[in-house]
């Protein structure tokens, strides 16, 4: 969506079709003035001859498939269209566990690999991501990494605003807070995250914690129960799905994932444009985002985190800005959506005329 809203639509027209049901996500996209088309194929499989039906009264020049899925149709498709549009692949899925998850997932993941040489374009988010797909037989020839973009009209410094949420939340303003923004979901290890406060609050009174996403409340009776199993009680809250993220960011003193896997999380830069210093877990491309702005530990290593958490709380006021600055100007000069933008548009441009020019070779040989 924040792509669609970008893109300059004089120059391209476009039109979504989602495989699966209809979210909130399509009224927001239609109200951008582009169709949208759900076909619910898990309820409804007979529905994929619809969403040929609407590819083929659209007639692409560039059919762009997000996930496996998406690719996949767009490729079988493609040389039934009248155009016999160019397919790029976007693969966002990070594979540090993928062995762990079930046999037809692992098996797809085969298969797709074996057809990964039919798109003009494997898109992954980030360069750990593109390595991690090889050992599955994916062919990396005509791969490309667009990393994700931040949208800095959204996401920027804005502390007062960041200090009037604490402020709800009774949090004081000498309290360094520690926020973490992700949906509850078991590779994003919030478990982890309350373990290592645990640490850290044992030893800092002016330390509290945030977390923020859907199903992340205080409905969520594994995490409420580990708070008051670590007895973090008072210093943890969880806001659940919030609309208000960007002004959350900036209630952050530092940000943090403590994810087992990842590819590309946006929600890094959100916070480093933001001026918010981040600590991450060595997965995807987060030791890449940060570089020497923030710090990345291992994987699971509960005192690492808290650890490099200590680091940046026991800094003055001034040094914790300005690392926070340091991280603002990383992702402005490196993740931001315009930038985003810009390459997908630049590589929509090269398909078209490599198809406009495979049809002019085709009409003069006949």
């Amino acid at each position: 969506m924040r792509l669609i809203a970008a893109m300059d639509h004089d120059e391209f027209e476009m039109m979504v079709i989602s495989m699966d049901r209809e979210t909130y996500l399509a009224d927001r996209i239609r109200e951008l003035g582009v169709p949208v088309t759900s076909l619910s194929l898990k309820q409804t499989p007979y529905k994929l001859w619809q969403g040929f039906k609407v590819l083929r009264d659209f007639n692409p020049d560039v059919i762009h498939g997000t996930m496996y899925q998406g690719g996949v149709m767009g490729t079988v498709f493609r040389r039934m269209l009248p155009k016999q549009p160019h397919v790029i692949w976007t693969v966002h899925e990070p594979l540090e566990h993928y062995d762990e998850e079930p046999l037809r997932k692992r098996l797809q993941l085969r298969l797709w690999g074996k057809m990964s040489g039919s798109p003009e374009c494997l898109m992954y988010v980030s360069h750990l991501n593109m390595q991690q797909h090889l050992p599955y037989g994916f062919n990396n020839s005509k791969a490309v990494v667009i990393p994700n973009g931040v949208d800095t009209s959204r996401f920027g410094p804005a502390r007062e605003k960041g200090l009037a949420i604490r402020k709800t939340l009774g949090i004081p303003d000498d309290c360094i807070v520690i926020g973490k923004t992700a949906r509850y979901h078991r590779q994003k290890n919030h478990e982890g995250f309350l373990r290592s406060a645990g640490l850290l609050a044992a030893k800092y009174d002016n330390v509290q914690f945030m977390l923020v996403g859907t199903n992340v409340d205080e409905n969520n009776e594994t995490l409420t129960g580990l708070v008051k199993e670590l007895g973090l009680e008072g210093k943890v809250h969880m806001l659940g799905n919030r609309e208000d993220i960007p002004e959350i960011v900036n209630a952050y003193d530092i940000a943090t994932l403590t994810s087992l896997g990842e590819a590309f999380p946006l929600t890094l830069g959100e916070a480093m444009v933001s001026a918010v210093p981040c600590v991450a877990t060595d997965v995807g491309d987060n030791a890449y985002i940060i570089e020497d702005t923030g710090y990345v530990v291992p994987v699971a290593d509960d005192q690492a985190m808290a650890d490099s958490w200590e680091k940046i709380v026991v800094l003055s006021d001034e040094d914790r800005a300005a690392l926070g600055q340091k991280a603002r100007q990383r992702c402005l000069d490196n993740f931001t959506l315009e930038q985003q933008v810009h390459q997908h548009e630049e590589l929509y441009r090269t398909l078209h005329r490599t198809n406009d020019r495979a049809v002019e070779l085709t009409s003069a040989t006949s």
